[in-house]
């Protein structure tokens, strides 16, 4: 398959996805008619869960798509199974704004803090399986270094583990999960494996 349009097409859902987070904000009902300032402010105000969690997931569908970029960028040619686990990714992706808007609107509750572990181990495993299958199908440029690659698992196996730890936890303490959440993404915004290797762009993009 064309890289390009593979990527194009990538790109394009996690923008779409991210875009859609903001439809988890809904005006609150005001009783009086007409509508009080007062009242209009402290509804608003009463919006700050819904808030925090689009942050979080902001941060986490960028995270998400830059790892992306990081890790295609050191492979040269995509094969029909790459295309399938892409897919898989991209619709645990597009589900997180739901996610996000029940996480925001019932923040303390069980079902929701659940829902939403659920979804990003659902994308975390699309990437962990998308990651094995380019490493067995030796998919990386020659360039790419045997402990890149090893980072790379590492990095990606690390939220394999603490997503669905946090999914159970919600179970029991939903805040609790809540912080893994956010620790998980505090994480991945310290670059590793993949997203290190930034001499080998160059190389890869001199070979397609």
């Amino acid at each position: 398959m064309n890289k390009g349009r593979f990527e194009a097409f990538t790109d394009g859902v996690f923008a779409f996805a991210i875009t859609l987070l903001a439809l988890g904000f809904v005006l609150p009902q005001i009783k009086s008619h007409p509508p009080a300032e007062a009242e209009l402010v402290a509804g608003l105000l009463g919006l700050w869960p819904n808030l925090v969690a689009y942050l979080l997931s902001f941060f986490v569908i960028g995270i998400m798509w830059q790892n992306h970029h990081a890790l295609f960028r050191l492979v040269p040619r995509i094969d029909r199974k790459t295309v399938l686990y892409n897919f898989m990714l991209l619709a645990a992706t597009a589900f997180i704004p739901f996610a996000t808007s029940a996480l925001g609107t019932y923040p303390t509750m069980r079902p929701t803090a659940f829902l939403y572990g659920l979804t990003l181990t659902s994308s975390a495993t699309a990437y962990n399986v998308m990651l094995q299958h380019l490493v067995a199908t030796n998919a990386f440029s020659r360039e790419v270094s045997a402990q890149t690659i090893r980072q790379t698992l590492f990095a990606y196996r690390v939220g394999w583990v603490i997503y669905p730890a946090a999914m159970l936890i919600a179970l029991v303490a939903p805040i609790v999960s809540f912080i893994l959440y956010v620790l998980i993404t505090i994480f991945y915004l310290i670059p590793r494996g993949a997203d290190t290797d930034l001499d080998t762009e160059d190389l890869v993009a001199g070979q397609a």
